[in-house]
Order: structure tokens, then C-alpha cells, then sequence
């Protein structure tokens, strides 16, 4: 009988150690209530569950949003405005707080007002278009362009007694927000000719974020041109159409003035002999960047194409020189138009 009683006794023992040990007895809460303190607990509890579901929620968004930034190379993506200061001029269309690969960077942003340099043809652009892209308000450019031409008799036979050149020269106002004004005139060597060299009055106007409204005005008779483009600063499109000029008509008796147009191509009828400007147009162009201060230069007027660079200084000043293909103009012969550009051009425009 004592030796049961032992034994009840022991395994007693042993059984509320083990429930000792296990479920020990929490009296934090008991005692908060007691001291006064009741609320802490709740708020506690509640503070760590918050806890958990804000954690819980960023590894869902790791996981699932971000994927490709997690498993791809450090730092790939990078912030638009975070990256690097803003430059003079620049506002971008997307929020700056936006992640972008920086190689396709270029490829995605679009900036309102672009430092450009100044096209052959007047405007901030490429070689032979302008683009979307507009001076800040209150910017000023001029740009300075020489290019070469050739230049015949009547008989189609070409003049070599002197280097004959054009220098065009322009100048690009940020008049308002998303409202650029200016002119461009040509200066020609030329002696045997009296050609016209008409003066233009260019603009642009951005009707919307991406979309802008364009065009020249001759102000000595010749054509005008309207055109929309838009795009990005490394690829921009757009069309338009000339009109103002009436129908060149071939004589030798008394030759009338060639005119030309400052977009697409020329149409003449040898049979009629007569020959207008095309009355639409399709207008491609962009710079993609090569580094910070060197751009590749591309562009279309619907007639011709050049190809060249651009040297930017701190966006104040741009050099660029360029390639440009043959086009209906210099095609003609010299009966018609006298003057026929060469290939290459270069000049420079100084922002301020």
C-alpha cells in the first residue's frame, strides 16, 4: 500500500513539471488590467499584426509587380527624375519617378522641350525637319548652316568658275509654353542668277502633350508648308502638304521663277512642261544619343535623307555636320532649276 502511494505520488511529480515546463501561465495581460494598463496589450497585439500584413504585402509586390526587377542585373532600372539632374529646358511627359531600364531610357522618354539645335530648314529638329520638341519660354537659339550647290546655264552646263555655297541662317523663340516661333533666310555666292532666296517665317504649336501643329510661311510668293508630327526625340513621324504657289511652266523666252518648297518632292511633265511641288508630304526624323554629348542625326523630308552627328556642349552650343541624298530637285535640268544642292552640310547653333 505505502509502495503505491509512492508511486502515485512520483508520477504526480513528474506530470505537473511537465505541464509546468509546457503551458506555463501568461499574466501579462492579467496584470496590465490590474495596474491600470489595460489598453497596451491590445494595441501591441494589434501593432504586430500590422506589422506582419505590411510585410507580407511587400513580398507580394516583390514577387509579383517587381519580378523582373529582382531577377535581373543590379541597378538595371532607374528612376527619370532621380537619376541625374534635370538639364535646362528638359520636362519629361511620364512622372520622374518612373523605373525604365536606362538602355531604353532614350527610347521611352519624352521631353517637351528638347535642346535641339536648329534644322537646316528652320526650328529645333534634325538636319532637314523640325520635331515636336519646342524651346522652354524665354529660350532663345540661333543657328548658322552652310551648304554647297552647283550651278548651270540654260544649256544645262555647269558653272566652275568659283565654290558656290549657301549659308542659311536662322533664329528659334520659346515664346509661351509649348509655343515656338522664328525664321530662317538662305544667302547665296551666286552672280549669273538673280534666284530668289525667300525669307520663312516658322512655328510650332503643341496642341497636346505628344502631338505638335507646324509650319513656314514664304514671304516672298513661293510655297508654304503645314505639317503634324509626333513622337519621341530619338524617332518622330509626320505629314503635311504645301500650297500657295502656282504652277511652274517652262519657257525660253522668258523664263519664269523656279520656286521650290521646303518638304517633299518636285513633279514635272516634260510633255506639258510644266511642274509643281508636291502637295503632301511625309516627314520622318530623330537623334539617338551615343553618349552624353554626342548624338547620331536622322532624318526624311520627303524628298531627300540625311544622315550625320551632332556635338552638344553643355546644351548651349551644337555642331553638326551631315550627309544628304540627291532629290527631285537635283534631278532637274538647269534650264529649270539652276541651282542643285551637293551632299553635305554643316553648321552650328548656339542656345541661350
Amino acid at each position: 500500500m505505502k509502495t503505491r502511494k509512492k508511486l502515485i505520488l512520483a508520477t504526480t511529480i513528474m506530470l505537473l513539471g511537465a505541464v509546468g515546463s509546457s503551458f506555463a501561465l501568461d499574466l501579462s495581460q492579467y496584470q496590465a488590467y490590474l495596474s491600470g494598463n489595460r489598453g497596451k496589450a491590445a494595441v501591441q497585439e494589434k501593432k504586430q499584426s500590422n506589422d506582419l500584413s505590411e510585410e507580407t504585402n511587400n513580398n507580394f509586390r516583390s514577387l509579383n509587380a517587381d519580378a523582373y526587377y529582382v531577377t535581373s542585373k543590379e541597378d538595371q532600372f532607374i528612376p527619370l527624375g532621380n537619376s541625374q539632374n534635370k538639364k535646362d529646358g528638359e520636362r519629361f511627359l511620364i512622372p520622374e519617378d518612373t523605373p525604365v531600364p536606362k538602355e531604353l531610357k532614350p527610347l521611352l522618354v519624352e521631353e517637351r522641350t528638347p535642346r535641339q539645335g536648329l534644322a537646316l530648314n528652320g526650328g529645333t529638329g534634325a538636319t532637314l525637319v523640325p520635331s515636336p520638341g519646342v524651346l522652354e519660354p524665354n529660350k532663345t537659339a540661333i543657328g548658322v548652316q552652310v551648304q554647297t550647290f552647283e550651278l548651270y546655264n540654260i544649256n544645262n552646263v555647269k558653272y566652275t568658275d568659283e565654290d558656290y555655297f549657301d549659308v542659311n541662317v536662322s533664329a528659334a523663340w520659346g515664346v509661351e509654353d509649348g509655343i515656338e516661333i522664328g525664321f530662317d533666310k538662305t544667302f547665296a555666292n551666286q552672280d549669273h542668277y538673280n534666284l530668289e532666296e525667300p525669307l520663312y517665317l516658322n512655328f510650332k504649336y503643341q496642341a497636346t502633350g505628344k502631338v505638335t501643329l507646324g509650319g513656314s510661311v514664304n514671304c516672298n510668293s513661293g510655297y508654304h508648308s503645314a505639317w503634324v508630327a509626333a513622337g519621341v526625340p530619338v524617332i518622330w513621324v509626320g505629314v503635311g502638304g504645301n500650297f500657295g504657289a502656282s504652277d511652274y511652266v517652262h519657257s525660253y523666252v522668258r523664263p519664269p521663277k523656279f520656286r521650290r518648297a521646303k518638304y517633299g518632292g518636285y513633279n514635272y511633265n516634260y510633255n506639258t512642261g510644266r511642274g509643281y511641288a508636291d502637295e503632301f508630304f511625309f516627314l520622318v526624323g530623330g537623334l539617338i544619343p551615343l553618349n552624353d554629348n554626342l548624338r547620331f542625326v536622322y532624318d526624311f523630308n520627303g524628298d531627300r535623307f540625311s544622315l550625320g552627328f551632332r556635338f552638344n556642349y553643355s546644351n548651349t552650343l551644337f555642331i553638326n555636320a551631315s550627309y544628304i541624298s540627291n532629290g527631285d530637285y537635283e534631278n532637274l535640268p538647269g534650264s529649270i532649276a539652276h541651282r542643285q544642292n551637293r551632299n553635305f552640310v554643316a553648321g552650328c547653333t548656339v542656345a541661350f
